[in-house]
């Protein structure tokens, strides 16, 4: 009822007048509705497809149009028009690599009902924009009376974006690493560094696979294909100029917002999904569950509501600034994905020569002959003080961007013009791309057959997990695939594909011979039926947490798979590391070998909520054993010995002893959406000693990875620090390097301790040391100020901000908000998790600063969904709320219940939707 009451009072007209009074619009073609429910979240019906993505352009106008001018503006290259000159860097980058180029070639290969959906669409956000008297609180900040009127290419410049931050890859860090490896160590002994021991190809949990997916007809190749590849990579080394390209372009995109996830695996995308069949759940139907995992900002990423066509209801999350419906239901089926971290990008070493017949006097190399290289003029503008001002080319400021044609009319991102080095890229997304319209037909699918005929326009790399009321389970992957020339012909020419390749030849894509249903790219890809899926397991359910599928890398080879028809089968180097997956793996095993040996709807929910920490699992009883053996052995060495006798060490040894690697806050804690926090609630004894025990190892493997990965990699000068992989990378490789005993493939010593001849004793020693310089750490005045571990809670240091893009007066919780800092001088919201949970909360696991324990990417929703015939059952939660408008009620409602991982009950159709309805508002034409 508050609800209802808050809402009306938004909207400044009574609920009963809203439904009396009909509100004409030009462009609709007929009646439509809105229907408000007591949530706040909107549910169009419309009786055509014009008329109903006219009504959901003009519902995200209402309530995210800041939120979509800005996404449209980031991806075309134009943010610093709205936001001011700080963002002109970013500009220089996304206009270089031409997001709203491919935008634009997406449109005109559209279908014209797409075509058609795209342009009722922005019909509707426009009508939205003349019908406002007011604008969002940000264009006040900014200065700006007006925004720009919405066109077709902005909803798919805005889905391109979304898709670049999941599948864009640049091959240049690999690269500098593998290079810098074979400088120090040599050719043979930097190669097995790379690939053997520290950027391995298998993951963390490296048999954690979907149950009984396959691959169509793979079979192992004859030849190690990988290792052949690696051996020779000292023959295809890139010279200085490239490699100074390379490192160059690190450091020019490292601080810009858009690349945050492609240099950081941590911060990409990611999410979990997985079903139980009917014959395993508690009620004896389908079950699904699905959270993707992106960055939280304020508002949120998606926005909730219903669409109904005819009669035919479908709800679920939406992007603002993009038609239909992405993760949700319908009567007749349930779908969700996570992120397939397939390899879609090529980046190549191009050597530029002067050509007078060239549009830009340019031309690459290409073997041996000549191909224009072509200009795109730029302009670039900034809002200086409310004003629209030209910046002038010139000090980072390109008056061109340069185009490889033979990349798909992919960029020069790179140029040396003194020596003619350059690099370029080719990227899938480049190309035209279907995702946005292959969702439209998933909205209305009603089975199966449906849905896998959607999917062959899903050119956008995915996992999906789809059930419906027959009873189907079903995973399947999605995304154009590119066909290498060298990987076809059964070879690999120089370089594997995730390394910076020769672009004169020899690596190429192939252009298409054998066209697949829908597809959209001009280059060879592969074919559906050779992507990982299954349908109706034998196992009776499945999960994915952007993991390696198919375990295909399992063996640390992500090549020695053969295609059907012959050639290399290659997806992707790796894949995320399978912490996730094994948890949730391990979850359901345990539900379905216990008690009822059923999966309920509650439970599946539960373990959406799953804050152990995996890699705590693994690691802990190596600190345990490592203390323990210095007690218990004589013959160890006294160093050893001396850190078993340490008093903090034995203490944290004991905490550590007893975790179950749970990470709850331990600190008493209420949230509410209003203006101050809610009644708190008291943490068990259990929970605070789980708190400071996740505290300690977080600060173990901390010093550890410094210790092992980062140590070992930093040389004596004037060769200093060589490349780290990150922490997923890392932590595979500290597994892997502790269950062979500490002995690695390089031969190279990770746990050096002098005088120490040992190796069990070195490992010991370095396993306790790092624990004593985690204690020290929390110890300090920046941490705890204390060495007393009882107030060593985890809330204090794992914390969360959703921000805004114009700061903390917009983000949750603003700069001194209703939300207490948990340490002092540190901000954010306290929450359970930790690195790599089930639910989602990373942060940086060699954290130093109490800041770098925060998270910034999280659950965009968590869904649970059961299939039933008539009546599906679907609760899903969202951070945030449904309004970007700063004041609204609705600006952060959901945000109390995404925190303590309570849910709502979704509504689907017209009669549910009444039920629960607290404002209808009626739309006409004008002609009416």
């Amino acid at each position: 009822m508050l609800r209802a009451l808050a809402l009306s009072l938004l909207l400044g007209i009574s609920a009963a007048v809203l439904a009396e009074t009909p509100q004409r619009l030009a462009g609709l073609q007929a009646a439509a509705r809105i229907t408000i429910d007591d949530e706040g979240i909107s549910h169009v019906r419309a009786d055509n497809e014009h008329d109903l993505y006219f009504m959901q352009g003009w519902v995200h106008a209402g309530d995210r149009l800041f939120q979509m001018d800005y996404n449209r503006r980031l991806a075309s290259g134009t943010l610093a028009e709205l936001v001011g000159m700080a963002a002109l860097t970013t500009d220089v980058q996304l206009r270089t690599l031409g997001l709203r180029r491919g935008a634009q070639r997406s449109l005109d290969a559209a279908s014209p009902r797409f075509r058609a959906a795209l342009e009722a669409y922005a019909e509707g956000v426009n009508a939205r924009l003349e019908a406002q008297t007011s604008l969002p609180p940000e264009y006040g900040a900014l200065r700006l009376p007006q925004v720009a009127p919405w066109s077709p290419v902005d909803s798919l410049v805005i889905a391109k974006l979304l898709a670049f931050s999941l599948a864009f890859e640049l091959d240049i860090a690999r690269t500098v690493a593998l290079q810098s490896y074979m400088a120090v160590f040599g050719p043979a002994r930097g190669v097995t560094l790379y690939s053997q021991d520290l950027w391995r190809s298998a993951g963390f949990e490296p048999n954690a696979t979907v149950p009984d997916a396959r691959i169509a007809a793979a079979h192992a190749a004859a030849r190690n294909n990988e290792q052949r590849g690696m051996e020779r990579a000292h023959e295809a080394v890139h010279g200085e100029d490239h490699v100074k390209l390379m490192r160059d372009y690190l450091e020019r995109v490292r601080d810009n917002p858009a690349f945050r996830g492609i240099l950081n695996q941590e911060a990409r995308g990611s999410s979990n999904l997985w079903a139980v069949s009917g014959s395993l759940t508690a009620d004896g139907r389908p079950l699904l569950a699905n959270d993707p995992h992106l960055s939280l900002p304020t508002p949120a990423t998606f926005y909730p509501m219903g669409l109904e066509l005819e009669g035919e209801p479908v709800f679920g999350s939406s992007v603002a600034g993009t038609p239909g419906i992405i993760h949700g239901y319908n009567r007749w089926i349930a779908w969700g994905t996570t992120n397939n971290l397939v390899d879609v990008t090529d980046t190549f070493a191009e050597q530029i020569v002067p050509d007078a017949s060239s549009p830009s006097g340019l031309a690459t190399l290409y073997r041996g002959a000549h191909e224009a290289v072509i200009p795109i003029p730029e302009t670039f503008r900034a809002n200086v003080g409310g004003s629209l001002t030209v910046i002038p080319s010139g000090g980072g400021i390109p008056a061109f961007t340069l185009i490889v044609p033979r990349r798909d009319r992919g960029p020069i991102i790179s140029f040396n013009p003194a020596t003619g080095a350059a690099l370029s890229v080719q990227y899938v997304g480049f190309g035209p791309t279907q995702e946005l319209e292959a969702f439209l037909l998933i909205n209305r699918a009603r089975n199966l057959d449906d849905f896998k005929d959607a999917l062959q326009r899903m050119d956008v790399a995915q996992n999906f997990v789809y059930v419906d009321v027959q009873g189907n389970i079903a995973y399947f992957t999605s995304g154009e695939i590119p066909v290498r020339e060298d990987l076809q012909a059964g070879t690999v020419n120089g370089v594997p594909p995730w390394f910076v390749r020769n672009g004169q030849g020899g690596n190429e894509w192939l252009p298409v011979t054998h066209r697949q249903p829908h597809q959209a790219s001009a280059y060879e890809i592969l074919p559906f039926g050779e992507h990982p899926q299954i349908e109706n397991p034998r196992a009776g359910y499945f999960v994915n947490g952007n993991n390696d599928p198919a375990g295909v890398t399992r063996d640390n080879n992500p090549l020695n798979q053969l295609r059907p028809g012959g050639g290399i089968s290659y997806m992707a180097y790796s894949w995320n590391r399978a912490f996730r997956a094994a948890r949730i793996d391990k979850r359901l095993r345990e539900l379905l070998e216990t008690g009822d040996r059923r999966v309920s709807f509650e439970e599946m929910q539960a373990i959406q909520a799953d804050v152990v920490v995996r890699d705590g699992e693994v690691f802990t009883p190596y600190i345990v054993r490592a203390f323990e053996r210095a007690l218990s052995d004589s013959a160890a060495d006294a160093q050893l010995r001396a850190l078993a006798s340490d008093a903090g060490v034995a203490e944290a040894v004991g905490r550590l002893r007893g975790w179950n690697g749970s990470t709850p806050t331990g600190l008493a804690q209420g949230y509410d959406a209003g203006d101050a926090p809610g009644a708190l609630q008291t943490p068990s004894a259990s929970e605070v000693q789980a708190s400071i025990a996740a505290s300690i190892y977080a600060a173990w493997r901390s010093r550890m990875l410094a210790t092992v990965i980062n140590g070992t990699l930093n040389l004596p000068p004037p060769i200093g620090q060589l490349p780290t992989p990150d922490d997923m990378d890392s932590l595979a490789a500290l597994r892997n390097l502790l269950d062979k005993g500490g002995v690695s493939a390089s031969g190279i010593d990770f746990f050096v301790v002098p005088a120490v001849s040992s190796l069990a004793d070195r490992r010991d020693i370095v396993i306790l040391k790092s624990l004593r310089a985690g204690l020290d750490m929390l110890a300090s005045p920046a941490f705890f100020g204390t060495a007393d571990q009882r107030v060593y809670f985890w809330g204090r240091l794992h914390r969360v901000v959703f921000t805004h893009p114009l700061g903390s007066v917009f983000s949750i919780p603003p700069a001194g908000g209703a939300f207490p800092a948990p340490l002092p001088g540190v901000s954010g919201i306290p929450t359970d998790g930790g690195f790599q949970t089930v639910d989602a909360s990373t942060h940086n696991a060699r954290g130093q600063t109490p800041d770098d324990f925060m998270f910034h990417d999280g659950p965009a929703h968590r869904t649970v969904v059961e299939a039933r015939a008539g009546a599906m059952r679907a609760e899903s939660i969202w951070p945030g709320g449904t309004s970007g408008v700063l004041g609204s009620p609705h600006y952060f409602q959901f945000l109390e219940r995404w925190l303590t991982n309570e849910s709502i009950r979704l509504s689907l159709g017209r009669e549910e939707v009444k039920r629960n309805a607290s404002v209808t508002e009626r739309f006409v034409p004008v002609s009416e």
